[in-house]
């Protein structure tokens, strides 16, 4: 079957044939890359690029992308180490955790030493950039690189990440103040595209605020490919603040995959507001007692926007409890795909699993897919799950109109109240702040509903 000249599609893989570029950014940038000098690396990133081309962009038909057309937004010409010197003052706005948050700042890719900080850390704190975690601690990130999780876009990224962080703190490290991590994207003559790779280590009785930022400052064609994964020691927290604000044209995929000691905390919030693609795959395994991991999300796509959410949340030991809440708002041509699953493994009693879907559905033409589903292997446990969609509530409309509120005014609250339950779950306040900021941006009462924000 064709999907475009520059797409071959294996009915019996379920897959379409990488572009070309692909293969040819890592051909110009393999010399450059961190650990390109050591030869385990080299050897490494290689086998990556094959793993890649092995398993191909995933089509419709591979379940796990099944409301998802990835391959006729991401499956086109990219170049990698694009430059670019965006001002200062376009970056500023994006810069959050308050003046005394530390900060990792990437465009297009590329550390800004400039605009970074990560110094003044608490003995048995490490925070530092891809590059320099390749130079210090390369067996260890190595190691990283290398899993194989079957997913394509995750050997991509071992295959030319250039960017991204290793944070790790030792047991009992708490950071007071929150670590950033902005990726910013400019696109010029060039479609962008960049692989962050961010580890994260905590300790026993470590905690932790991540800020994870991505923002596009112009619109045009992109592709961020993220990975983020690691583990959190026995009571070690952290807090998750993930703002996806991509610009017009551009295609975020990111993956978040984390392992939970006994009874350590996860709280991880995400809020995706624009770009033709967003994908946010979250995969938590619990492998603890007394483990409390909250998941929740925004997402509000509008005329040709895709937002693809995926869940995976694995309890493999016994008395720990997750909850997961979900919402969109799906405006005109908007499309929200939302898949989540609770797996209840066998010995994993006295779990306590919750999940929640709900879809404002705004126009007859946009459309919201919901998948929630639980699978159990234990007897003593208490589970649920639900997904609702629909309109505005006619007799609220009516209640505010009946008040003197003008019809497009009573939408706009409307539809903010609902929204902005998740917004309130977002534990940074300069992160609420953004978040709000670019809600507002996007309803027909943004500058009323804003300044009344700003007044509370």
């Amino acid at each position: 079957m064709s999907a475009g000249p520059a797409m071959v599609v294996s009915a019996s893989r379920r897959r379409i044939d990488p572009d070309p570029s692909f293969t040819r950014a890592f051909a110009e940038l393999a010399p450059r890359l961190p650990g390109s000098d050591r030869q385990e690396i080299a050897a490494l990133r290689a086998r990556s690029l094959a793993r890649f081309t092995e398993l191909g962009i995933p089509t419709q038909r591979d379940e796990a992308w099944k409301f998802t057309p990835v391959g006729r937004i991401v499956n086109r010409p990219h170049a990698a180490d694009v430059p670019a010197e965006p001002p200062l003052e376009r970056i500023l706005p994006h810069l959050l955790g308050g003046p005394k948050a530390r900060r990792l700042v990437f465009v297009n890719g590329r550390l800004v030493p400039q605009w970074s900080h990560v110094g003044g850390l608490p003995e048995g704190a490490a925070i530092e950039s891809l590059t320099r975690a390749l130079e210090r601690r390369t067996e260890a990130v190595a190691a990283r690189l290398a899993r194989d999780d079957g997913r394509s876009f995750t050997a991509l990224n071992a295959a030319l990440a250039a960017s991204g962080a290793w944070i790790e703190l030792a047991p009992g490290v708490v950071l007071s103040d929150p670590v950033q991590l902005l990726f910013v994207t400019v696109p010029g003559a060039s479609a962008p595209m960049s692989h962050p790779r961010v580890v994260l280590r905590l300790g026993s009785g470590a905690a932790l605020t991540l800020l994870e930022s991505h923002v596009g400052l112009e619109p045009g064609p992109a592709l961020t490919n993220l990975v983020l994964e690691g583990e959190l020691g026995e009571g070690a927290s952290l807090a998750h603040d993930r703002l996806l604000l991509q610009a017009d044209e551009a295609a975020l995929i990111g993956k978040v995959e984390l392992v939970l000691g006994a009874r350590a905390r996860y709280d991880q919030t995400t809020v995706a507001l624009g770009g033709s693609l967003l994908r946010s795959e979250s995969e938590v395994s619990i492998e603890g007692e007394g483990v409390e991991c909250r998941l929740a999300g925004l997402a509000v796509p509008r005329a040709g926007e895709h937002v693809d959410t995926l869940v995976r949340v694995h309890h493999r030991a016994p008395a720990s409890h997750s909850d997961q809440l979900f919402k969109s708002v799906v405006e005109e041509r908007g499309h929200h795909a939302f898949a989540g699953k609770i797996f209840v493994h066998r010995g994993a009693q006295r779990t306590n699993a919750y999940q929640k879907n709900d879809n404002l559905l705004l126009a007859e033409d946009g459309e919201v897919d919901s998948k929630p589903e639980l699978e159990i292997y234990a007897d003593d446990v208490k589970c649920s799950h639900g997904a609702t969609c629909g309109e505005l509530d006619p007799s609220a409309l009516f209640y505010l109109r009946a008040r003197g509120i003008d019809a497009t005014t009573a939408r706009g609250l409307l539809i903010w109240a609902f929204a902005s339950e998740l917004l309130d779950r977002l534990g940074d306040r300069t992160a609420r702040a953004a978040a709000r900021r670019a809600l507002a941006a996007r309803l027909p009462t943004g500058a009323l509903v804003d300044e009344h924000e700003d007044a509370a």
